[in-house]
């Protein structure tokens, strides 16, 4: 097996675009909630920003019209290639901030397909087949560029409470999104959001911001989660990353001619040992600046000659 290289690196904390899941039961408030908090996003990334909206709620999509500025995105299909083409339609069109309201008709679509597919009690395969097709809109969202709101159906179940009045009367809760049972975690916050109240609660947070709030959300909630999401280095698009490869490919082939090349024995050893091979085949930034730092240690051929005949 050939020799596998890593370079250890200080790990930096990179720009990156937003995505939250706002979850809760029916009449909770999500699709609003998703809408301010999309335009304190939108404010923050600069005046002129759209907001794009893919709606699966029919003539709900547009109750906030009046209140809101977005765009709309009615689907009438729920597989995943309908919200990827979606999601692709915003982006070339330039839209920086998109709301998925919702992505339970997805996962509905997921367990009517399964149904149809199995064969007998054996839904094993059929799960395993449309659970991907459900990763796949997943990967989308996480790796598109523009910041994402996604929103869920709640599973609601109901609660025993005391009303106003002390009696016992049944509540409607959300305990969980009607998404794959993982779905939470792969989101930068989840909240769930309480029908009555219109509170939100973070269940889970990577920034910090909203543990142990609990809270309406709005478009303050948005601005803080954008300054979170870009506080730090710029990340490099692929084409700017493959530009400073080659720069840093171009400036070792130099070193290394300057030192001699093949006539640089210990350089060249150092070289196999390094690389493996043609350094140009690799395209780790950082493996090839620290190749090129390590490359101050050797002697041009010609100053070791020098040295030696003054010996």
């Amino acid at each position: 097996m050939a020799k596998i290289n890593f370079t250890i690196t200080k790990a930096k904390k990179e720009q990156i675009c937003v995505k939250v899941l706002v979850s809760g039961p029916s009449g909770s408030g999500k699709s609003y909630s998703a809408l301010r908090l999309a335009t304190g996003i939108a404010g923050r990334v600069g005046e002129g920003t759209k907001i794009g909206y893919i709606g699966t709620e029919g003539m709900r999509d547009k109750l906030y019209a009046n209140e809101f500025d977005y765009d709309l995105i009615s689907l009438e299909e729920y597989s995943p290639d309908y919200y990827i083409a979606a999601i692709d339609a915003f982006l070339d069109a330039g839209y920086k901030v998109i709301i998925i309201d919702s992505m339970t008709h997805l996962w509905n679509w997921v367990q009517d397909q399964v149904q149809l597919q199995t064969k007998g009690d054996n839904t094993f395969q059929a799960w395993g087949k449309y659970k991907k097709e459900n990763k796949k809109i997943i990967e989308k969202i996480l790796l598109a560029p523009a910041h994402i709101i996604v929103t869920a159906r709640g599973k609601d179940e109901y609660v025993l409470e005391a009303n106003s009045r002390g009696k016992m009367a049944p509540r409607k809760v959300g305990v969980g999104a009607q998404q794959d049972k993982d779905i939470e975690y792969e989101y930068m916050v989840t909240w769930m959001i309480d029908q009555d109240t219109h509170l939100a609660e973070a269940v889970k947070d990577n920034t910090h911001i909203f543990e142990g709030k609990i809270q309406v959300l709005d478009e303050k909630s948005g601005e803080a989660l954008y300054d979170w999401a870009n506080d730090g280095d710029p990340v490099k698009s692929p084409a700017q990353r493959a530009e400073e490869v080659k720069k840093i490919q171009d400036e070792i082939t130099e070193k290394a001619t300057q030192l001699g090349g093949s006539k640089n024995k210990a350089m060249m050893e150092w070289y196999k040992n390094k690389f493996g091979g043609n350094h140009k085949n690799n395209k780790d930034l950082e493996f090839l600046k620290q190749a090129l730092s390590e490359m101050n240690q050797f002697k041009a051929v010609a100053e070791e000659q020098k040295e030696d005949k003054s010996e």
